[in-house]
């Protein structure tokens, strides 16, 4: 194995775990070049996000800290400029800054919900792409939109977005596209060969807009879906203030629910096409992209920032965000150098412990005692299988998750409220067991971790100047 071995982080936004081929038993897959990397590699099939919302979410897997521990929005450093306040603050250790001071050339293609779009966290090369205009001054263009302008065509990503619809231009102005084509310029050019490199691809799809380019769009009929079993009566069994989420937003949110029912019936079959349809050209894009990487030194790795409903429980996209496994799961796979492959983890881990096992792989030390990702440098070697601990999601939000083993935890602070699901026995989460009193000891202990966890504070990891 070598020693500064190259880093490749594969992302993409809004997509459920059980999306890729290897999950979808017995359909035709939609994703061949992510299954046949998976298939060389090691699949985290109960991996967790940090959160159900993007932009904490981001944030951990750049930290590798759960987001009630992230510097956000200023206090008295830089205040960030985002409406919602949750962007990471400037000048705040990320993965990326550790690995460039240990000469890597770092590199981020896409999205990360940075504000302002270029902040410095630790990328010498950048090439934005993002969901436009929330969030951000609607004068504030990204690099896609300034070059697709250029072109003399018009940004139509927030043309009613939710309605799907086929991209209106050729294949190579599509973001996926454009996306691919500046990390694949990065990775083939010649200084590429003569220092280690971080590379972060980070995919808009299968996020809304619902916008395949052809072919893309006419290989998925909206005929042909699968429609989710469940619907919104999934959520009868909820307690209040639970009941009331999925109605209806907490205050001080700006954001309701996407019910299936409050649309035509044709609208979800036709969302999900689209859906699959835009993962399919990302999949394609990820072949053409690996083509250029060597994956004897070469860690790959491959995650999305949180899931999506996907019409299950009767909603689409990612709200409410309440930490059901439609959002709160993520694919989770690594590949390459470093990996004894074919083989399938169960127990849960976090999607960002990815961190901890870059900074274990590259021998540089964590930046803290205490930080929330684990190495799963040995688990990926196959030496031992992920040491079991709870596995945390939304701490931001008032309602955290735990999940412990087979049992999950989601817990109102304020309400204090509880939700308990066995999920060996009730996947789909329909059945809440947190009133049987044989749980109340397991309840009280998960309160006892939930709250410590919530008590931790922001580590402090400032550098000396930001960039």
């Amino acid at each position: 194995m070598p020693q500064t071995p190259n880093i490749l982080l594969l992302m993409t936004d809004q997509q459920r775990y059980d999306s890729l081929g290897y999950r979808r038993q017995g359909e035709a897959t939609d994703t061949p070049h992510l299954d046949a990397l998976a298939a060389g590699g090691v699949i985290f099939e109960h991996a967790y996000s940090s959160d159900t919302a993007c932009i904490p979410a981001r944030s951990s897997l750049l930290t590798g800290l759960l987001p009630h521990r992230v510097p956000r929005g200023g206090g008295d450093r830089p205040r960030a400029k985002t409406a919602s306040g949750l962007a990471l603050t400037e000048g705040y250790w990320t993965l990326a800054h550790a690995l460039r001071d240990a000469g890597y050339d770092t590199a981020l293609f896409g999205k990360m919900h940075f504000s302002p779009i270029r902040a410095q966290h630790g990328f010498d090369t950048m090439a934005m792409c993002e969901h436009l205009p929330a969030g951000y001054p609607r004068d504030e263009a990204d690099d896609y939109r300034r070059w697709i302008n250029g072109t003399g065509r018009e940004d139509v990503r927030f043309h009613r977005p939710g309605m799907p619809r086929v991209f209106p231009y050729a294949q190579e102005y599509h973001p996926t596209h454009w996306i691919t084509h500046h990390a694949r310029h990065f990775l083939g050019a010649p200084a590429r060969r003569n220092k280690p490199w971080f590379t972060v691809v980070s995919y808009t799809d299968p996020h809304t807009p619902y916008s395949p380019p052809e072919p893309y769009a006419s290989r998925y009929h909206a005929a042909d879906q699968a429609l989710p079993q469940s619907g919104m009566e999934s959520n009868n069994g909820l307690p209040w203030p639970f009941s009331n989420i999925t109605v209806r937003q907490p205050r001080g949110t700006f954001f309701e629910p996407d019910r299936v029912d409050h649309h035509p019936a044709e609208h979800l079959p036709q969302v999900l096409a689209a859906i699959r349809a835009g993962i399919n050209h990302v999949d394609d894009k990820i072949g053409e992209l690996l083509a250029d990487v060597d994956l004897t030194n070469t860690l790959v790795i491959f995650l999305s920032d949180h899931g999506d409903y996907g019409g299950h429980r009767g909603f689409l996209g990612k709200i409410p965000w309440l930490p059901f496994d439609d959002i709160a799961r993520v694919p989770f796979f690594m590949a390459g150098t470093g990996v004894t492959g074919g083989r399938r983890v169960t127990q849960p881990v976090q999607s960002f412990d990815y961190v901890a096992t870059v900074l274990d792989l590259v021998g540089l030390p964590s930046p803290c005692n205490d930080l929330d990702s684990r190495s799963l440098l040995r688990v990926l070697a196959g030496g031992e299988q992920p040491s079991e601990r709870p596995v945390f999601c939304g701490t931001l939000e008032g309602f955290p998750m735990l999940r412990r083993g087979r049992y999950k935890h989601i817990w109102h602070t304020v309400a204090d409220v509880h939700i308990l699901y066995d999920l060996e026995t009730d996947p789909g989460e329909a059945h809440n067991l947190a009133d049987q009193p044989e749980y109340r000891a397991l309840l009280e202990a998960n309160v006892e971790e939930l709250s410590a966890m919530l008590a931790r504070p922001v580590p402090a990891l400032w550098r000396q100047a930001a960039g």
